[in-house]
């Protein structure tokens, strides 16, 4: 823990966790770990993949939305602003996701692995932005 502590406190991860879109990045690969976790110990203990999956995300959303609003971008709004604009804007993310997935697979005729990648870069940025922007805009 000590270690963790000291690391922590190196000017160069301090410079790095200012930036948020540094923090929103490690908030995903948080969240991902996290739901991988969850679907996959699910599955192992006899859930069926569709449910294991909706528990996983919804669980991943939850993590997500609380990580970003104190982690990431410090919100002072109450939580009932925030959680219906966070879900707005995974919604959107999504859309966004969706789009440029038909696009690459169906209609440039990419490979269906690199489009889902192509998808989900497009969703990160999306994701980002609108809840940089947005989402957990301060409002008063």
């Amino acid at each position: 823990m000590q270690q963790l502590k000291s690391l922590l406190q190196n000017p160069r991860i301090q410079k790095i966790l200012q930036n948020s879109a540094m923090k929103y990045a490690i908030v995903g690969g948080i969240n991902t770990i996290l739901c991988w976790a969850i679907i996959g110990a699910l599955m192992w203990f006899g859930a069926i993949p569709e449910v294991a999956n909706v528990i996983g995300y919804v669980i991943g959303v939850a993590n997500s939305y609380v990580l970003n609003k104190k982690f990431t971008f410090k919100s002072q709004n109450s939580h009932k602003e925030d959680f219906v604009r966070f879900g707005v804007a995974m919604g959107a993310a999504y859309l966004v996701n969706l789009g440029v997935l038909m696009l690459c697979y169906r209609v440039l005729g990419i490979n269906e692995y690199v489009s889902q990648i192509i998808a989900a870069v497009f969703y990160t940025i999306s994701g980002y932005a609108i809840s940089k922007l947005w989402a957990f805009k301060e409002r008063r």
